[in-house]
């Protein structure tokens, strides 16, 4: 249980910032808890519920206009949440066509060819996605929009979410970081930092749900069989404390800090350390 709520810990803290938590939480628990692959690909996917009620406490005013736009026959509609619901459909049906196949393709092609000697090549591929992320984070960071969803036609925000939900999707490969390569997207789409920051968590939740759901559909080695009830709610409460707890700090953090030099070194290191292993093997 101890090295549970550990990994639970990291993904609270490392949820806000760029550098993948879900890469993160592979590589620690691959090297901590010794488990499959398989299950701790399905771990990194479980421990996004906790951090997702934070999101959804954080933003509970937005949510909570969402799901009044959904409700028919209402007479006066806040065309801001509206908007906020139109996002989150387009983006959710782009990550769904991006998503589900690279999920399907990670799981059989990657995990499903796993052997133990094949551990150190996991951590090495989920290296690699580190440094992309890195590079993608070099690349934009710097660059500032000017659009929010209250500016932009229907027609423009439809279009800008779609793509937007198909980058996201990208994300389910661990290393790959869902936040970076979404506010990425949404800065080349010309929006404001702070709204393509909000526009990508508000993103997150119907996605983490449907990964959930996906991985108890199609995982064989979800975590959801392996793991008593009692240990998924205490590892679900840590890390939506810990989350909700750090949210604003290092949501300041990420916004001051680069962290696409911590995710090509981090990625550098591990090539360095893995492959010499790999050549004596």
């Amino acid at each position: 249980m101890i090295e549970y709520i550990i990994i639970a810990i990291l993904q609270g803290l490392t949820e806000w910032l760029p550098i993948s938590s879900s890469g993160q939480v592979m590589i620690f628990s691959l090297n901590l808890l010794e488990i499959s692959p398989e299950q701790a690909y399905s771990l990194s996917i479980w421990l996004h519920l906790g951090t997702m009620f934070a999101v959804l406490l954080r933003f509970r005013k937005d949510y909570y206009g969402i799901i009044k736009s959904f409700i028919p026959n209402k007479t006066t509609l806040d065309q801001n949440f509206t908007k906020k619901r139109n996002w989150l459909v387009f983006s959710t049906v782009g990550t769904a066509l991006t998503a589900i196949p690279l999920y399907l393709i990670f799981r059989v092609l990657v995990l499903g060819t796993y052997s133990e000697e094949q551990g150190d090549m996991l951590t090495l591929l989920i290296s690699g996605f580190l440094i992309i992320t890195g590079i993608i984070l070099l690349v934009y960071r710097k660059k500032y929009g000017r659009k929010t969803i209250d500016g932009v036609s229907n027609k423009e925000l439809n279009r800008d979410s779609f793509i937007a939900g198909l980058i996201q999707g990208i994300a389910i490969l661990p290393g790959i970081s869902r936040s970076g390569v979404t506010v990425s997207t949404l800065l080349i789409e010309d929006y404001e930092q702070d709204h393509s920051l909000k526009l990508s968590f508000l993103m997150s939740v119907p996605v983490i749900l449907a990964s959930i759901g996906v991985d108890i559909i199609f995982g064989e080695g979800s975590i959801f069989g392996s793991l008593d009830i009692p240990t998924i709610l205490v590892i679900t409460m840590v890390s939506f404390l810990i989350g909700y707890l750090t949210m604003e700090v290092l949501l300041r953090v990420a916004r001051k800090v680069n962290f696409g030099y911590f995710c090509i070194i981090y990625g550098v290191i591990a090539f360095f350390i893995i492959v010499p292993i790999l050549i004596i093997n």
